[in-house]
């Protein structure tokens, strides 16, 4: 089935001051793990605008910085705190800050930038006055597998709320002015009775997005702040936040939330276009066609 691609300057494509390192081109070369997922991923986006071999020089650096994330990630279980939050610097915490004085809580629109496990955590070491204020939606583990994975999060203040029970679990968060974290670049299934996803364009193809952040937005009021992190060619993570996004209004229901969540998207779009080789793209993003 033919898709739509939508040109993107070329300069938007350039990994932003990293270069593949000597292990992330072995990964990328020795270990071909979705290699396939991902090359089909950047042509989607950047077809248009790199030929293959700028495409792999690309999914060159994405390996690096993922295989850099790796170790970053398993060095944490022995790092302290302090470490931790010298690591990460938190840009734009106004922007959380102004929106939670609305009082309505807060809902936090963001995806897999960076290395998004240690910036978060990061980050809520530097908002002390929300620890334990600070919830994701996610799949709930074993309690044990469960803390060795995400224990250190867990430690920084994160809460779980299991899918099963979200937006119960997210309206009493928002009722007690806490964060409610969406992570929105990943597919949700569309039709078949589910009400959970809306095929909406990312990159100029239709992709499974799902309708929840939007439903909560246009029921509580709460604002919607969109948040990424990154990796500073310095070794430097960068957990930015930005000013809250205008709801668009609309007298139909079912376009408003499609003009929101297609807004969303075009957020996202924006923050992996900032730094192309830091977004997940092993994941199969499109999967209606």
């Amino acid at each position: 089935m033919p898709t739509e691609s939508r040109a993107r300057p070329a300069s938007a494509a350039k990994p932003s001051g990293l270069k593949p390192t000597l292990l992330g081109s072995a990964f990328y070369y020795l270990f071909p793990v979705r290699r396939g997922v991902v090359l089909r991923n950047m042509r989607q986006v950047f077809g248009e605008c790199l030929d293959e071999r700028e495409l792999k020089q690309l999914a060159r650096c994405y390996y690096s910085h993922f295989f850099k994330s790796i170790v970053e990630n398993l060095a944490m279980f022995w790092t302290p705190q302090r470490r931790l939050t010298d690591k990460v610097e938190v840009a734009g915490a106004e922007h959380l800050r102004a929106a939670a004085e609305q009082g309505k809580g807060v809902l936090l629109l963001t995806g897999h930038f960076g290395n998004w496990e240690l910036a978060s955590i990061g980050a809520m070491l530097q908002f002390g006055e929300y620890r334990d204020r600070f919830h994701v939606i996610r799949k709930s583990l074993s309690a044990g597998l469960e803390q060795l994975v995400f224990g250190r999060s867990l430690r920084a203040g994160l809460k779980v709320i299991p899918r099963f029970d979200a937006l119960g679990q997210v309206m009493r968060a928002l009722e007690k002015n806490d964060v409610a974290i969406f992570i929105m670049d990943q597919h949700t299934k569309v039709g078949g009775g589910s009400r959970k996803g809306l095929a909406i364009d990312f990159f100029g193809r239709k992709a499974g997005t799902n309708r929840s952040l939007a439903l909560l937005a246009a029921h509580t009021g709460a604002p919607v702040v969109p948040a990424t992190a990154y990796r500073k060619p310095d070794g430097k993570h960068v957990m930015e936040f930005e000013a809250a996004l205008e709801w668009i209004a609309d007298d139909d229901i079912e376009q408003e939330l499609r003009l929101n969540t297609r807004r969303y998207n075009e957020v996202l779009e924006r923050f992996v276009l900032a730094h192309p080789e830091q977004w997940f793209w092993m994941h199969r993003r499109w999967k209606l066609d």
